[in-house]
This record gives C-alpha cells, sequence and structure tokens, in this order.
C-alpha cells in the first residue's frame, strides 16, 4: 500500500516552547500572545493546545479519522454547543471517509484536494494561525487538522437555533408588515435585502467587544447615502475600544453625539419595513447580532412621530394621524405644569367655573400641588416599571390595582385632589401615543423638569423651560445633521413629511443632507406630460 511521505517538521521558536509535553505551558500563554502562535504540524499537539487554552469544560468534541485507505490521518473538532453536530458527520467526515485520494497529488496540496472536492460547505477557508481557529471555533466552525501538515481548514458549521419570526412587540400598526427582527443577525440581513434587492444596498461589518467579539454590520444605500455620514459612522464604530458590548443601546450610546442628552439620536426599531424605507430616504442603519432591534441614523427629532401606516393610508388620514401625536406630545409635557401654574401662580388666567370647581376638589388636601404632581408623576412611572417586569395577568393586574389604589382610594382619603389624578393620567396616556418608545421617557423627563419651574416661577418658569428646551434641541446634531432638520434649517420638500403627509406623487424628493447625490424619489415628470 503506498503511503504518502510527510515533510519534515518545521516550527519556529515559538511553537517549539508550545510544543513541550508539558500541558502548563500551554495554558501560560495568554490571550495577546495567542496571535504570535502557530498550527501545529502533529494533530495531537493541536488538540493538546486547545484543550490547555480553551479548558475541557467548555464542550469541545475532538476526534481523530484516517481516510483514503489508511494514508492520511486528520483530526476534526469543534464545540458542540454552538456546531451543528449532524452538518459535520454527513458533510466533513463521512465524505472524507468514503473518498478516494488522487496518489498522483503532493503532499502539501492535501488540503487544497480535501477543500475542493470532499467538503460539501462554500463556507470553507485554509489558515496557519492558531488564533484565528480559536475565533472561528467561537462562532460555531468546524477545524480540521492533517498530521503531519501545520495549517488547517475552518469550515463553517453553526448551529442555527432561533424563535420564528412574529410581529412587532411595540410597533404595531394596522396596516403593513407583520414581520420583526429576530436575535439572529443572518436572518435581520435576509429580511433587509428582501425587501431591498438591489447591488445598491452595501455591507461593511464590524466586530466589536474584546470579549463578547459582537458583529456588527452597518447598511447604507450606494448612490443614496451622504457618503460624508456613512465615513462617520464608520469611524466611529471602528474607535470603539470595549471589552462587552451587552445590546444596542449600548452601541448608541458609544457612538452618538452627546449622550448626556435625554433626546434619542436614533431611531430603534424592530419593523423590516421600516429599515427598508429608511435606507431608501438615505439613512444608514446599523445592525447588531443577539438583539432584535435595529439602530437608525441620523436620528431626526420628527422621525419619532413616524409610523409606517402613515405611508399605507391616505394623504389626509395619515396627517391627521401624524399631529395628533403631535399634539399627544405636547400634552404629556406641558398639560401638568401649566394646571400648576394657573393653581399656584396665575389665578386669574382660569375661568372662575373652573377655579371653583378646582378648589373645591383641594379641599382638605394636606400637600401642594407642585409635590401632588411629582409624586404622582413619579408613581406613574413605578407602575408602568412594575407591568412591564411583570409578565401577562400578573403585570395586566397590577396596573388595575395601582389604577383602583392611586384613582380612588387616594382621592376619596383626601390625599390628592381629582383634578390631580386627572392631568396627570393625560399627561402619562399621552406620552404613549407617540409613534417611538425611545421618546416617551424623555417625553416624562421633560415633564418633571417643567413641573419643578412652573411650581417654583408659575407661568414665567413654564415658558423659560420651554425655551431653554427648544434651545436644547436646535443645538444639537446627529452625524452632523441637525437635530431639528428640516424645519432648522428650513427645508420646504422636507416639511412636505413632517408636519403632514403629503400625497405620494407629491414627496418627489428625500432630505438633502442625507441624500445629496439622488435626491429624486419618483419621477413625475413623464406622468405629467401623459
Amino acid at each position: 500500500m503506498k503511503r504518502f511521505k510527510q515533510p519534515k517538521k518545521v516550527s519556529n521558536k515559538k511553537n517549539k516552547d508550545l510544543n513541550s509535553n508539558n500541558q502548563n505551558e500551554y495554558a501560560a500563554q495568554s490571550s495577546s500572545q495567542l496571535s504570535e502562535v502557530s498550527i501545529f504540524s502533529t494533530i495531537d499537539k493541536n488538540f493538546g493546545f486547545l484543550n490547555s487554552f480553551l479548558g475541557k469544560d467548555i464542550g469541545l468534541i475532538e476526534g481523530k479519522y484516517d481516510i483514503f485507505n489508511g494514508k492520511i490521518q486528520i483530526g476534526v473538532v469543534y464545540i458542540a454547543s454552538i456546531a451543528d453536530n449532524q452538518l459535520v458527520s454527513r458533510q466533513v467526515i463521512e465524505p472524507l471517509l468514503r473518498g478516494r485520494f488522487d496518489l498522483n497529488t503532493d503532499f502539501n496540496g492535501i488540503l487544497t484536494q480535501i477543500q475542493s472536492k470532499f467538503i460539501y460547505t462554500p463556507d470553507i477557508e485554509k489558515t496557519s494561525e492558531m488564533k484565528q481557529i480559536i475565533d472561528n471555533l467561537f462562532i460555531g466552525s468546524t477545524v480540521l487538522f492533517i498530521d503531519g501538515i501545520d495549517s488547517a481548514l475552518i469550515i463553517g458549521s453553526r448551529k442555527i437555533e432561533q424563535r420564528p419570526i412574529e410581529k412587532p412587540d411595540n410597533e404595531a400598526i394596522i396596516f403593513g408588515s407583520k414581520e420583526s427582527f429576530v436575535e439572529d443577525l443572518e436572518t435581520n440581513i435576509s429580511m433587509v435585502i428582501k425587501r431591498l434587492p438591489t447591488p445598491d444596498l452595501c455591507f461593511e461589518t464590524f466586530t466589536i467587544g474584546t470579549l463578547s467579539r459582537t458583529e456588527v454590520k452597518l447598511l447604507w444605500m450606494k448612490d443614496i447615502t451622504n457618503t460624508k455620514i456613512v465615513e462617520e459612522a464608520r469611524r466611529r464604530l471602528k474607535s470603539i475600544e470595549i471589552d462587552m458590548i451587552s445590546d444596542l443601546g449600548a452601541l448608541a450610546e458609544l457612538i452618538e453625539d452627546k449622550p448626556l442628552s435625554i433626546f434619542p439620536k436614533w431611531r430603534q426599531t424592530q419593523r423590516p419595513d421600516m429599515v427598508a424605507k429608511c435606507l431608501s430616504d438615505g439613512y444608514f442603519v446599523i445592525l447588531c447580532n443577539n438583539t432584535p432591534f435595529v439602530l437608525i441614523g441620523p436620528g431626526l427629532f420628527w422621525d419619532n412621530f413616524k409610523t409606517m401606516d402613515d405611508y399605507a393610508e391616505g394623504s389626509i388620514v395619515s396627517s391627521y394621524l401624524r399631529n395628533t401625536r403631535y399634539i399627544a406630545f405636547l400634552l404629556s409635557i406641558i398639560v401638568s405644569p401649566l394646571y400648576l401654574s394657573f393653581v399656584a401662580y396665575n389665578h386669574a388666567i382660569v375661568p372662575p367655573p373652573l377655579a371653583i370647581n378646582i378648589a373645591a376638589g383641594r379641599e382638605g388636601v394636606p400637600l401642594p400641588s407642585v409635590v401632588e404632581l411629582l409624586i404622582l408623576s413619579f408613581a406613574i412611572t413605578i407602575i408602568r416599571e412594575a407591568s412591564i417586569r411583570m409578565s401577562g395577568a400578573v403585570g395586566f393586574f397590577i396596573g388595575v390595582l395601582a389604577a383602583l389604589v392611586i384613582g380612588d382610594a387616594a382621592v376619596t382619603a383626601g390625599y390628592v385632589s381629582a383634578s390631580v389624578i386627572i392631568v396627570v393620567a393625560i399627561s402619562a396616556i399621552s406620552a404613549y401615543a407617540i409613534a417611538t418608545t425611545v421618546m416617551v421617557i424623555p417625553s416624562r423627563l421633560i415633564n418633571l423638569f417643567l413641573i419643578l419651574l412652573a411650581g417654583v416661577l408659575g407661568m414665567f418658569g413654564l415658558i423659560s423651560g420651554i425655551i431653554i428646551i427648544l434651545w436644547h434641541a436646535v443645538s444639537l446634531e446627529s452625524f452632523g445633521v441637525p437635530y431639528l432638520y428640516p424645519f432648522v434649517p428650513f427645508d420646504l420638500e422636507g416639511m412636505k413629511d413632517t408636519f403632514i403627509r403629503a400625497p405620494i406623487k407629491l414627496l418627489k424628493k428625500r432630505l438633502n443632507m442625507l441624500a445629496p447625490y439622488n435626491p429624486n424619489k419618483i419621477n413625475n415628470e413623464k406622468h405629467d406630460g401623459e
């Protein structure tokens, strides 16, 4: 039986140190030194290094096999919990055990022949670096060593486990798609490509976190999205130096403008159709592995009041509903401090019949109005948190119980007035009419800030607070785009889809700051001339 003569094994000084039979020498190698380690030419030494470096309890599966009638020995290793065991067996090991090798092939060409003729998966690459081996083991790949060769094959074999695609939890709409993103990055990418099947859709991949090794993808539309904005997003993603990214919110805080501002400089969504629309309008998108949410940037203030239903219904209906959301936002921040300024300072502004009813309701209440408002506003936040954290019927029960105790018993006992209960309820309910959940808590914080100013200075404090908030909002930017654009600075084309939603035929242009290279959405000239 002809057997290949293996070449003489050559190793560098670093590998000579690591080739020692003493397992403690393997364990002494740190992650920072791993980039200097090359693959060994024997299977046993490779297995020994991996076991010592990763530990046996991680779930390494190792196997050695004689293939091609016993002429060659291979070693296969993967992590059981994240690799697909059946894929490895059927598409890697079985073809090699049954295969016939070309006897005229040089020994060093074995890897090339295995890669081209016997491995039935397209995701395969050759490497001679131990660091690349370990990095790929942690993402579910399988590594194939050959005895006598100091290179290995990395074979994609990740086990895909994900929950089914369901409806979005907090972005429900009447019309449009019912799909939402999931925790698997590749699935999320597929849902975007399905809606934008064009080569103009560009991708760039980043790995963030020295420990978490979180895969992040930056998406934008070529010849539409402003390249300066994309370059700034790319620069900020590359500049992140952190050990772990826990979720998308942490990533957003690391790259957003003025992270101490309460205003969200991102649009966070679960909806693939919203992502596709924003990409076509010139925004960029950031997708992150292990999270069902997506970041859309630059984040503009007015985007928090737009939904996909706005483009599924008629212009008049959509404009009415959008302005309802704007009014709800104003009510959520102004109703409570406005009531307080009337009651505590500016009595003459209140109509006499209303003033008499308010005074009668406050009879016997021991607390000042400003204290009532602050306590009840904070209590609403507590109720919301308790309802969210508890699942299903328990959360509903907490909400009902809190409403009965605070709404009825507190008024009956004379601790708070009925007028304050009504005002706080209007303010809290209005906050949840905003299209995006990331704007709910900022509206509550603005409300508390204005209550404090109105409690101290009355109407003057309320007006001063509104001016301060507007000044702060005007000073904000998101990736170089003014936060209140297209209102400040003013852009007539952009205003057609800000406070109102003009008919689709009139929405001809994209926002100039976002899409300066291809501003035309639709070409109406042909239709106008027919």
